[in-house]
């Protein structure tokens, strides 16, 4: 099996050879001109130092530009922003369509199932920068613990959700930073300074910001889980009920915690849901079975059959007796 170091190196080797009409050396790497059969627009690759790289697009008239993403064995990152214009993308064998459009940003992972993408790009710009993971990790690894290494890469993991590449309407201060790339001349020391810590910035905001979704994302999902087991465990003792610090402490939680997630997620303050858990019980008791109101009284711990009378016509607007009748 032929194994190729580098997908970065691939892709521009397979652009060279197959759409490239000639190649014009940069400061910092290299431009692609494409070929007049198959369109008009170029190619830029700038090396900013080891596994980081800054990639410009520009197209002029339509273009389709296939790859076979195949025997790569480098762990990539890829983001960037479409300044213009109009970009599909299709990935098989699982095909798949994504669609990238002015002011998207994208997040691309390597080491993945996908065999071959196909590009069809419009009238378009864009900017990506890519970095070597295994490269930035062993930057890392001298000043930081595996663990941090370890978390880094879940949260990126974690972002993913299982997809490969991740289409999304860009931020402000995003959509700045790439801006500012754009402008960046890079004809001296200045320039080269400039665009590293631009493409620096770009990145560590991107992650920021999702990282901070994702765990916003998460704590939200916590939040439900608590408060569905609230719920079952008022459920379970309607007769008793737990007081609010009782279920906190049960859950783990502050009674702050729980009261603010209950009532985000009920609409309702943990005493509002026991009286109507308590009430939607009765009325299953009244409707289903043959117990007096004395029983679905003490059923449901009451101190007598007056006050569960009350508080049930206060929710019906009709007494525990007629509403038996009407059912």
């Amino acid at each position: 099996m032929k194994i190729k170091k580098s997908i970065v190196d691939g892709y521009y080797k397979h652009v060279e050879e197959t759409y490239c009409c000639k190649t014009l050396d940069e400061l910092l790497g290299k431009k692609y001109i494409i070929g007049e059969e198959f369109g008009s627009g170029n190619f830029s690759r700038m090396k900013i130092e080891e596994g980081l790289e800054i990639s410009k697009l520009k197209i002029n008239s339509p273009i389709e530009i296939d790859f076979d993403n195949r025997y790569f064995q480098d762990e990539i990152l890829e983001v960037g922003y479409c300044y213009g214009g109009h970009i599909k993308i299709f990935s098989f064998p699982d095909n798949r369509e994504y669609e990238l459009k002015g002011g998207d940003i994208f997040i691309y992972k390597t080491l993945n199932n996908i065999d071959y993408f196909k590009f069809k790009y419009e009238k378009c710009k864009t900017v990506s920068i890519t970095m070597n993971f295994n490269t930035a990790k062993n930057t890392i690894n001298p000043i930081w613990e595996d663990r941090f290494i370890v978390d880094w890469q879940e949260n990126i993991n974690n972002m993913f959700k299982g997809n490969i590449l991740l289409v999304e309407k860009n931020s402000y201060n995003l959509k700045q930073i790439a801006e500012q790339i754009d402008s960046i001349s890079i004809d001296n020391v200045m320039g080269y300074m400039k665009l590293k810590l631009k493409a620096i910035e770009f990145i560590t905001t991107l992650f920021e910001e999702k990282f901070a979704e994702n765990s916003c994302q998460n704590s939200k999902e916590e939040v439900v889980q608590e408060v569905i087991r609230a719920k079952d465990i008022i459920g379970k003792n309607l007769e008793n009920p737990p007081s609010v610090k009782e279920l906190a402490s049960d859950l783990n939680i502050s009674v702050y915690k729980l009261q603010k997630g209950f009532k985000n997620i009920t609409g309702n303050t943990v005493y509002e849901y026991i009286k109507k858990a308590r009430i939607h019980k009765a009325e299953d008791l009244l409707k289903n079975t043959n117990m007096t109101i004395m029983e679905i009284t003490n059923e449901l711990g009451y101190e007598n059959p007056s006050k569960f009378a009350n508080l049930f016509k206060r929710y019906n607007n009709i007494t525990p007796l007629k509403y038996r009748k009407l059912q």
